[in-house]
């Protein structure tokens, strides 16, 4: 209600002269193209309340610019996640991964079982992930405070052990948002509940033998939200004890699938390049799955990231709060928000601004800037940029060809 007061009054603010951003109209709407303008004020509140992400800005009734936050980072056709559940460190051969994904300057997730870090031995582990891992892309995710089967033994010492987990590698320095189950847990909506109480904002889980590859599809096509955050599907790699895909080959149709769908994917690894342990996955065979993704239209991104980018997307909320200029305005005042914690939520959107090819404009200045630049050229009307939907106010000044 105090979002339709503001909205409301925002607009009687701004009368015929600027108004606020609201939805593109849908090419399937039975909303024809007057119908939506003349609708302004019902379509804000359909904006304020349902989160679009595109928005048009408005000028005497004629289009000035449009913004979309794209579906995935830097308009890629979909997304996939990495993620290992090895003990980095306690043997070379978990090197063996790690080191393939950094020299193709890809990115990759691993295991955090806080339990055994703990041990003095081997808590020397942890400044080397944090020098050697995290500086090239390699994540982390948390897996329990021990690695067992959580669904067995009920939510109070599911919680205890996640938020213990949770606890000490926010100690350690990891930043924890995202988890993935132990032996295939989670299924309970106890387990699931207690990963969200102890801080996790998302958890992986795993799929063995779906009926099909859409089963591993996550928002695929016009798809916003996972139907469930805290059980996401992940394709299950290996070749023992009934793991379903041993080699590239197997792994090819569903990561073409998940393009032609426009979907996230999630690849669960054990065993690379270690034949004598539990789903064993031949190192020549990774290496063929990362050349794959890095020559296809993914973005290969984090489970943190690819998790906090969906949320703040779907949360996400443009405001105009004023213009200036004669005539058609010049530069506008807009807010970009989404209502979650930045302090977790610190993920940069990719926004596109389609501008109206009739007031030619060829360069944008943003105060504050983006980063460390604040003028950036347009381009067939077009212009792409990454922001963090932080509620920060930016002031746009639009530089027409004509000044």
């Amino acid at each position: 209600m105090i979002k339709l007061i503001r909205g409301l009054a925002l607009a009687f603010c701004l009368g015929s002269c600027a108004e606020n951003p609201t939805k593109a109209p849908d090419s399937v709407s039975d909303m024809d193209a007057a119908r939506f303008a003349a609708s302004s004020s019902l379509v804000v509140r359909a904006k304020l309340a349902g989160k679009p992400d595109t928005y048009v800005v408005r000028h005497g009734g004629e289009e000035v610019f449009r913004v979309e936050a794209l579906k995935w980072r830097n308009g890629h056709k979909g997304a996939v996640s990495i993620t290992y559940d090895a003990p980095w460190g306690i043997a070379s051969v978990f090197s063996l991964a790690t080191d393939a994904v950094i020299a193709r300057g890809l990115r990759m997730d691993l295991e955090i079982v806080s339990n055994s870090l703990q041990h003095f031995t081997r808590y020397p582990i942890i400044q080397r992930m944090q020098q050697e891992l995290r500086p090239h892309g390699i994540g982390f995710f948390g897996h329990g405070h021990e690695h067992i089967h959580y669904d067995w033994y009920g939510f109070k010492v599911a919680y205890e052990a996640f938020r213990t987990n949770f606890e000490l590698m926010e100690r350690w320095g990891f930043e924890p948002k995202t988890y993935a189950y132990p032996h295939w847990a989670g299924t309970l909506l106890g387990t699931q509940a207690a990963n969200r109480q102890a801080g996790f904002i998302a958890a992986r889980g795993g799929i063995r033998r779906p009926a099909t590859h859409a089963e591993y599809y996550i928002c695929p096509d016009d798809t916003h939200e996972p139907s469930n955050w805290y059980f996401l599907p992940s394709v299950i790699m290996g070749s023992k004890d009934g793991t379903d895909i041993p080699h590239h080959d197997a792994l090819k149709p569903i990561l073409d699938g998940a393009l032609n769908a426009g979907a996230w994917v999630i690849l669960t690894y054990h065993a690379i390049g270690n034949p004598e342990a539990w789903g064993y996955y031949p190192l020549p065979e990774f290496e063929r799955d990362l050349d794959y993704i890095a020559g296809r239209d993914f973005w290969n991104g984090n489970l943190d990231a690819i998790t906090a980018y969906i949320q703040e997307r779907n949360a996400l909320d443009i405001q105009i709060v004023r213009y200036f200029g004669v005539g058609a305005p010049k530069q506008f005042e807009l807010t970009i928000g989404d209502g979650l914690d930045n302090t977790l939520y610190d993920e940069p959107l990719t926004f596109e601004f389609n501008f109206n090819p009739e007031h030619r404009v060829r360069r944008v200045h943003f105060d504050p800037p983006i980063g460390e630049v604040s003028s950036f050229e347009v381009e067939a009307d077009r212009l792409r940029v990454h922001m963090v939907p932080d509620e920060r106010r930016y002031a746009l000044v639009l530089e027409r060809d004509t000044e």
